[in-house]
């Protein structure tokens, strides 16, 4: 049924290539000009490109990003492994340069996975502390106490000097 696109079509059509031309660097009266319509609609449309790609960064945090650190440090433990086993390997199969060559990406290979084991439950926590703060203002709730109220901690603050 070839028929009349819907209105959701047509506005998802028109968000495609608002999207498009702000990347080529348009702005919005010229994109306005270029689709035959107002500056108000291309405002609004780039209101909800906005607010779609925040959901989709989101998403992205929250379910992919996960899988993602622990797909990397399996494998990266993988690489670990195998370098180890050319590295005692003594079938005459590796030179001493293919050893010494292994244990540059035995160190190269540690170091990534301290990064990541560092950086992944930081920017995890960072997430989860967003979400949090997301939910207590969409129930326009007020935390009795928070970081900058919580007052001395108890036994009142000490000097180490």
């Amino acid at each position: 049924m070839g028929g009349i696109p819907n209105n959701r079509f047509i506005i998802t059509n028109r968000r495609d290539k608002v999207f498009v031309l702000l990347s080529e660097g348009l702005n919005e009266t010229e994109i306005a000009k270029e689709l035959n319509v107002g500056q108000s609609t291309i405002c609004r449309d780039l209101k909800s490109i906005k607010k779609e790609s925040q959901k989709m960064i989101e998403s992205i945090i929250e379910d992919v990003l996960p899988y993602e650190y622990r797909k990397s440090l399996v494998s990266i433990e993988q690489v670990i492994k195998e370098c180890w086993k050319i590295y005692h390997d003594n079938g005459g199969q590796w030179t001493n340069k293919n050893k010494i060559d292994v244990l540059k990406l035995l160190k190269d290979t540690i170091t990534t996975r301290l990064e990541i084991l560092e950086q992944g439950p930081v920017n995890l926590k960072a997430q989860r502390l967003d979400k949090m703060v997301k939910e207590l203002t969409e129930e326009n709730q007020v935390p009795q106490k928070g970081f900058f109220n919580l007052g001395p901690p108890p036994g009142g603050y000490s000097d180490s000097r």
